[in-house]
């Protein structure tokens, strides 16, 4: 039963963290890549923080015998700025959303040549049907479709490593960033965007994550996400030339043929797709705990207010807003360290 739990924790652990956005290389390039191979240092250092941060959360929620986020949230921060970081969270997930649908737009756009509209109407149309069935659409559709984004991704990333020998990353210089500066400050921040959701999800469990092993399943969680991004950021720097995309990772999966490519963008539109059910799912749910709308509502609106700024750049989502959102829940990083230590 605790190697069951585990292996649980480590994949949903993997699986709050390794979005779209991820396996897009898009999140790799912004906050590895970009620094060269100072970048790949960050990806272990990110991985650690991970490894520990992931132990201390699971520790205090099961300290605290916590069943919800903003219980957890009241916990570390008091009512009031609990109250601040459940508003913060939805606007996390109302924009985790944004760039799975952006980011569909853009690869309809690089891959297929079609209209970016085409594939942002085609993604909503998918999204409100798994809505449509709630919770069931969400489990079913993320059963699915996770394994085969773990297995392409990783294969894909690692194959362009070893077997194509063209465009060797020696001597890549550093891209200038207009919010983060130095490689380290960029995986910190990397860690305290991603490990907000993380949070969510691993409350929102409650005893499920509160078993013997779950801890344990937090480090090979962190473990895990270290060697994908690893992976993913060493075959992103053996391309550099591909760094203008806004999905690089189709173009280094293009590095091995067509019918590679092909799958890859299959699998990453279908891997859109289940982070955005999955931050829709959340965000609906939280507007219907609130008791002022109804289920279908709530989706109909939310959608909605996604189509008129789905044309924003994918790129531009992940390299401005998700850095800014980082610097926001710089707060939860020490206050974990913190309650942890003092637990």
């Amino acid at each position: 039963m605790q190697w069951k739990t585990m292996f649980q924790v480590a994949a949903t652990y993997v699986g709050a963290v390794m979005g779209a956005g991820f396996a897009s290389g898009q999140e790799i390039l912004q906050f590895y890549a970009r620094f060269g191979h100072w970048g790949l240092v960050g990806i272990v250092f990110s991985a650690v923080m991970f490894s520990l941060l992931g132990w201390g959360m699971l520790d205090l929620q099961e300290r605290w015998k916590v069943s919800s986020y903003p219980e957890f949230f009241d916990y570390l921060l008091g009512r009031r700025l609990g109250r601040w970081a459940d508003g913060l969270v939805s606007v996390l997930l109302f924009v985790g959303m944004l760039a799975m649908i952006s980011g569909s737009g853009a690869l309809f756009y690089e891959y297929f040549g079609f209209s970016r509209w085409l594939g942002i109407f085609l993604t909503v149309s998918v999204i409100a049907l798994a809505l449509w069935f709630r919770g069931e659409g969400v489990l079913w559709i993320n059963s699915v479709l996770i394994p085969l984004k773990f297995i392409f991704c990783l294969g894909i990333a690692t194959a362009a490593i070893f077997l194509v020998s063209t465009g060797d990353g020696e001597g890549i210089a550093v891209l200038p960033h207009p919010i983060i500066k130095h490689w380290a400050l960029s995986a910190v921040l990397y860690v305290s965007f991603n490990l907000t959701l993380a949070m969510v999800v691993f409350a929102s469990l409650g005893k499920i994550v509160q078993r013997a092993g779950a801890r344990m399943g937090a480090v090979l969680g962190g473990v895990a996400l270290g060697l994908f991004a690893f992976v993913i950021g060493a075959s992103l720097l053996r391309f550099p030339d591909i760094w203008g995309l806004e999905i690089p990772m189709v173009a280094v999966a293009g590095k091995l043929g067509d019918w590679p490519a092909f799958f890859y963008v299959v699998v990453l539109w279908l891997a859109m797709i289940t982070a955005a059910v999955g931050n829709g799912f959340s965000l609906v749910s939280r507007v219907v705990d609130s008791g002022k709308v109804s289920y279908s509502k709530a989706t109909v609106i939310l959608l909605l207010l996604l189509l008129p700024v789905a044309g924003v750049k994918f790129s531009q989502i992940v390299q401005l807003v998700y850095p800014l959102f980082g610097y926001l829940g710089l707060v939860f990083l020490p206050t974990i360290l913190y309650f942890w230590r003092r637990a």
